[in-house]
């Protein structure tokens, strides 16, 4: 389908409103939401329960693509990989809108995945306007680039923030997607004019601004953070009044993050945002083309030799802090602000942690209990730090990890072992119809035999000398019994079945016989391992259910060689 073109108010999509949104039929019985912010790296897969979730409401709703992982400013560690990534999701879903935040998250050896304050100097001008040309080449489109909130500053910019986006913009043809409750949260943490930062960018061309982020904010002792877990605060409602006047009818969205609420809550933030909107249309009058002089423009001199090194060298300083605040000291001269507040930028790194290997090990998670695993995330994330921006791919490592630090559990590494593999089959691809069925209907016997299978992508096939795999299922809501004793083999089988990755106990005749289909061997050679293993192997029980569980999703024919 065309890409539908954003307008008026929408709100971010979150899981826990996947049913309501999907149950709200089409435009005319929607819920009341202009259109529909989706975190570009919750989607990469393009697979799976959540990619058919965005595929059937894309139908009805414009979508904004917004993206946390390519890290615009990161003199090092900027992936390749993931532009491409991000570029086969932006053509599959046609977004309106894509977008992405003026920030780094990457060092050379390791993604930091956060949004890390930028020097806002010439080297990092030059730097992010080469980055978002070469973004704008492979995604074949402008996007916007976002303000973000700051808990420190560097001691040696050269601008202002909205200075800085000004400059980006005129170089690059790129937009500017404006949080304003960004400017509140910076205007409170570092003293910076919000209504300056406004003015700052009133006289770019009409439509630079292409979308503004409303959000909530938490106040602490230390500084004021953009938490994405709260109602927009008065301030930022005033704020975005003023923007308005400036800007003129643009594309807003509710941001909900953390500890999100019912989408009522969402929808009810919608309707105010849609509620102001329609007083400044209607009575304020803004010019269609705000005056350059509103807008003042500082002249920016080109960054001098070895300006660039310098810069990532200051990223290296600032990441090595975060992992060792020992070496706080060391950095604390390039900084503007009060040094502590780079444990909230700590705290974040380890909340990411955190999120993502308990998205992935949930039963681990319920073994261990919320503390142990959350020292056991730092402890991880400090010898296996993240190598892609994709958080989805962090866990890789838990079952060596744990293989050299369980004590009185042997067992809990095999366990992380096969929920990794239940992890990777929610984000296989989708099998394609091969019609097994139809294929099998047309083979004798002897061409069966000689016959290959193409197995479904999220197939994975566990063997273990400890009960991990009956363990596993015990936990789950009406599970079976846990095993009495872990120290007894077992195979399984894990498969992504429609929307949910499922476990499936096996014995070890049908392990042997999966196994060497999955290594390409043909289904003869495979149930001829069957054999060696039970020679009362029900195999046409097997091919049965294999067919109907989607195990075998087609069949390669052979032409039969005579030994």
């Amino acid at each position: 389908m065309t890409a539908q073109q954003v307008a008026g108010v929408g709100i971010g999509l979150r899981v826990p409103h996947y049913r309501q949104l999907l149950e709200a039929g089409p435009p005319a019985g929607r819920a009341q939401a202009d259109f529909l912010e989706v975190h570009t790296e919750n989607y990469l897969a393009r697979s799976g329960w959540d990619w058919h979730v965005l595929q059937t409401l894309r139908r009805d709703y414009p979508l904004s693509l917004h993206g946390v992982g390519l890290g615009l400013g990161s003199v090092h560690g900027f992936s390749e990989d993931h532009l491409e990534r991000v570029r086969l999701l932006a053509e599959a879903i046609e977004p309106a809108l894509v977008s992405e935040h003026l920030s780094w998250g990457a060092l050379r050896d390791r993604q930091l995945n956060d949004l890390l304050p930028l020097r806002l100097d010439a080297a990092a001008l030059g730097l992010v306007s080469e980055r978002v040309e070469r973004v704008q080449a492979v995604l074949k489109r402008r996007i916007l680039v976002e303000n973000v909130s700051t808990y420190l500053r560097f001691a040696g910019d050269a601008m202002s923030e909205a200075e800085f986006l000004a400059a980006l913009a005129r170089r690059t043809g790129c937009g500017i997607l404006l949080d304003v409750n960004n400017l509140y949260v910076n205007q409170c943490n570092h003293g910076e004019d919000a209504l300056a930062a406004l003015d700052a960018l009133a006289g770019l061309a009409p439509g630079t601004i292409g979308e503004l982020h409303l959000g909530g904010h938490l106040v602490t002792d230390l500084a004021v953070i953009d938490h994405h877990g709260d109602r927009v605060a008065p301030p930022v409602w005033a704020l975005y009044r003023a923007a308005l006047q400036r800007f003129g009818g643009v594309p807003a969205l509710v941001e909900w993050d953390t500890d999100v609420p019912p989408l009522a809550v969402l929808l009810e933030e919608a309707a105010e945002a849609r509620r102001i909107a329609a007083e400044a249309a209607a009575g304020v009058a803004v010019p269609a083309v705000i005056p350059a002089s509103a807008a003042p423009v500082r002249p920016f001199a080109d960054a001098e030799a070895g300006a660039d090194i310098e810069l990532g060298n200051g990223q290296q300083a600032f990441g090595a802090a975060l992992a060792d605040p020992a070496l706080l000291p060391g950095v604390a001269a390039q900084l503007k602000g009060d040094p502590a507040r780079l444990g909230i930028y700590r705290g974040n790194l380890a909340s990411a942690w955190r999120r993502a290997l308990a998205s992935s090990y949930p039963v681990l998670r319920q073994v261990l209990g919320d503390m142990d695993f959350d020292a056991l995330a730092r402890a991880y994330g400090r010898v296996h730090p993240a190598r892609d921006p994709d958080l989805n791919r962090f866990g890789a490592g838990m079952a060596s990890f744990l293989g050299g630090a369980v004590d009185g559990q042997p067992w809990l590494p095999e366990l992380a072992r096969l929920e990794w593999l239940l992890h990777e089959a929610w984000y296989a691809p989708d099998a394609i119809d091969g019609k097994p069925l139809e294929v099998l209907a047309s083979l004798d016997p002897q061409q069966f035999e000689a016959s290959r299978a193409i197995l479904h992508p999220s197939l994975r096939l566990f063997a273990s000398n400890w009960a991990v795999a009956p363990f596993w299922l015990a936990q789950q809501a009406e599970g079976p019994a846990v095993p009495d004793a872990m120290e007894r083999p077992g195979y399984a089988l894990v498969l992504r079945t429609r929307w949910r990755a499922t476990l499936r106990e096996l014995d070890a005749a049908e392990h042997a016989a999966l196994a060497r289909l999955a290594a390409g061997e043909p289904f003869g050679m495979a149930f001829d391992a069957a054999f060696d293993v039970d020679e009362d192997a029900p195999i046409a029980a097997w091919l049965d259910g294999w067919l109907k569980d989607g195990v075998v999703a087609g069949i390669v024919r052979e032409t039969w060689k005579a030994a």
